[in-house]
């Protein structure tokens, strides 16, 4: 379907050359996927929400259904999000990583608030593509609240923030 909008979707997947997969973020996580041999690609969108459905697993699974992809193979970019020192969530948050994720307790970090914690996405991340079975991890380890000179933010801008783009697209072989 190029050139047409896929709409809304925390996953992206292709094997089409010159097709650019683009994702918007503001603190949430971009992932990036690349499996070099059998020349695919995709992005995902993973905010808390997105960890608690492990949309990072489900997109390498989903590499593998469509693709054949080794997640041995995979070379896999998490991005820039709102990191671990200025990500704190409530009791709600807290609960529903604390039911969806192995070991959650490495996941959070004190916060001074009662029943809230500090959230760190890009473990979570990295975690659940390690589960999955890839090994070539990059974690870019870039806070967009601290370094909203650079990223919007939305927590770091108070709500009053635009966008930053993630893509990946194949080249022709």
């Amino acid at each position: 379907d190029r050139g047409r909008s896929v709409g809304k979707a925390d996953g992206l997947i292709t094997n089409a050359p010159g097709v650019p997969l683009v994702q918007r973020y503001a603190d949430c996580t971009p992932i990036l996927f690349y499996d070099p041999v059998q020349h695919a690609a995709g992005i995902a969108h993973a905010g808390w929400q997105g960890v608690v459905t492990r949309v990072a697993e489900v997109a390498v699974r989903a590499m593998q259904e469509a693709f054949g992809s080794n997640p041995a193979e995979l070379v896999t970019a998490v991005g820039p999000a709102i990191g671990p020192c200025c990500y704190e969530v409530g009791p709600e948050v807290v609960a529903a990583i604390s039911t969806s994720q192995r070991d959650p307790d490495h996941l959070f970090s004190p916060s001074p608030n009662p029943g809230h914690a500090h959230l760190d996405l890009w473990e979570a991340n990295a975690r659940q593509l390690r589960d999955a079975g890839v090994h070539q991890i990059e974690v870019a380890g870039l806070c967009t609240a601290c370094h909203n000179d650079i990223f919007f933010s939305h927590r770091g801008d108070k709500g009053r923030s635009g966008r930053f783009a993630a893509f990946v697209m194949l080249e022709e072989r």
